[in-house]
């Protein structure tokens, strides 16, 4: 958007430059869903993502990126810069709802049941879309929101609430966003959609390249002013159902078919961007919601698992000028820290009336000016996944050591990922002294989150049960 020319000719015989809306940076964040951090070629070779790859090369790759174990979480994390504990939304939203997600879970193999969740994002909550209208942003939500309400599979179209929506959030612009966790109809990630948020395209249409049609849509209707465009891709979560030109690409393996089709449309994102030349000035965030659902080796664990192959995450930024191309680094960030990193890079400013805002901007770590002092990231899911195996826990990443608190047992694990990056060797007994101290900070961190806790199982039958 173009400065009034009379505006411009007074602030220069002032000697004074004028402030253009274009000097505010875009910001284009693409979130992936279940993309694990060994799903990407930079990290895996054996993993042809091109764009992906291209992104690193031009930007900057976080490599201890930490997200939630699961959807819903991360994704509420981004939006306020609050941690999942603090905002009471620990788990994902359930789309079987609240009274038959619990009745699966209360069961006598387990001594304690699972704390009480939210089940949307309050509308009191401010978010990081609020903050970008509010300093003139245009904003455009595309995708999955899994923020909406439980029960979205008893819907014909996943609204359970629309006032629970992104465009009641912050966004001008919402397609896809409503209460489903995945793609839904008949013919899952293929229209006729059953979305109640997108009008069906024609028969068979891919609702990916359909998402990306309207975040491209939407970059090119405002590429004369700031925008935050949200691209929130359904994909790769289940069902795996990749185009057919991209599972045949993959030898007929369905998941990597699906990361075919994601990595196509952040290059045609990313294409968009340069031939609009917009490319300088615009931010570009790449990351996923939580870990992969495969083998994340040599990551211990995927999806759901409290190792960093559950809650380690993919991360790059791109911002030419500002973060230096082909560079990396290894200080640990957290979801809750996106929020106050790209308003600072922004330059706007976080709303007075917004909740304290937990997350930290680590801005200084994406240009290289200023110092940045990394602190202890903190995990919270008091639920049960996976069965006994995997009950709640609680967990914190201090430096290179992390603890895992187990809620059910109350044992503890202690691991250096320094040198035991795949979580082999349990340290709790040979360091007692560390992993009681790290145990104590977690407990304080959660008493300070007020977070929610198991509670005792009435129905519990003791050792042994089931």
């Amino acid at each position: 958007m173009r400065c009034l020319l009379a505006l411009s000719l007074w602030f220069v015989l002032l000697g004074v430059a004028p402030a253009c809306a274009t000097d505010k940076p875009n910001v284009v964040f693409i979130l992936v869903d279940d993309l694990g951090w060994m799903d990407v070629g930079y990290q895996n070779p054996k993993v042809k993502t091109p764009s992906v790859d291209r992104l690193a090369r031009e930007g900057r790759v976080f490599t201890d990126a930490y997200a939630a174990t699961v959807c819903s979480p991360s994704r509420a994390s981004i939006m306020t810069g609050r941690t999942p504990a603090t905002l009471k939304l620990t788990a994902h939203i359930p789309g079987v709802g609240f009274e038959q997600y619990y009745k699966n879970k209360s069961n006598p193999n387990f001594r304690l049941m699972e704390a009480a969740m939210v089940d949307h994002l309050p509308l009191d909550e401010v978010t990081i879309a609020e903050a970008f209208k509010s300093a003139g942003y245009a904003t455009g939500f595309f995708g999955k929101w899994h923020l909406a309400g439980e029960g979205s599979q008893r819907t014909p179209d996943g609204m359970v609430n629309p006032a629970w929506h992104p465009q009641a959030q912050g966004f001008d612009v919402n397609v896809g966003g409503n209460a489903y966790g995945q793609p839904a109809g008949r013919k899952a990630f293929f229209s006729p959609y059953a979305n109640g948020e997108i009008e069906d395209g024609p028969d068979g249409e891919y609702l990916t390249d359909r998402l990306t049609d309207e975040t491209i849509k939407f970059i090119t209707a405002n590429k004369d002013r700031p925008f935050f465009a949200y691209f929130s891709m359904y994909t790769i979560h289940t069902p795996l159902n990749p185009r057919p030109d991209k599972l045949k690409a993959a030898n007929g393996n369905r998941h990597i078919g699906m990361i075919y089709g994601m990595d196509e449309a952040v290059g045609r994102v990313l294409k968009t961007i340069d031939e609009l030349g917009l490319r300088d000035n615009t931010i570009v965030v790449f990351t996923s919601d939580n870990g992969g659902t495969r083998s994340q080796k040599p990551l211990r664990g995927n999806k759901g698992t409290p190792y960093d192959g559950g809650i380690r995450v993919p991360l790059i930024y791109r911002w030419p000028g500002k973060v230096a191309p082909e560079t990396k680094t290894n200080v640990p960030v957290g979801c809750h820290d996106f929020f106050p990193t790209l308003l600072d890079a922004a330059g706007v400013d976080t709303p007075k009336h917004a909740k304290p805002i937990e997350g930290v901007s680590y801005l200084p770590l994406l240009t290289g000016k200023g110092a940045y002092k990394a602190r202890p990231l903190h995990q919270h899911f008091p639920h049960h996944r996976y069965g006994k195996a995997f009950q709640g826990r609680s967990s914190v990443r201090d430096g290179d050591w992390k603890l895992i608190w187990w809620h059910e047992s109350d044992q503890v694990e202690l691991y250096n990922l320094a040198d035991d990056l795949g979580e082999s060797n349990d340290l709790s007994q040979a360091q007692p002294k560390r992993a009681a101290a790290l145990k104590k900070q977690l407990q304080q961190w959660l008493k300070d989150a007020d977070a929610n806790m198991p509670r005792p199982n009435p129905n519990y039958a003791g050792p042994g049960a089931g």
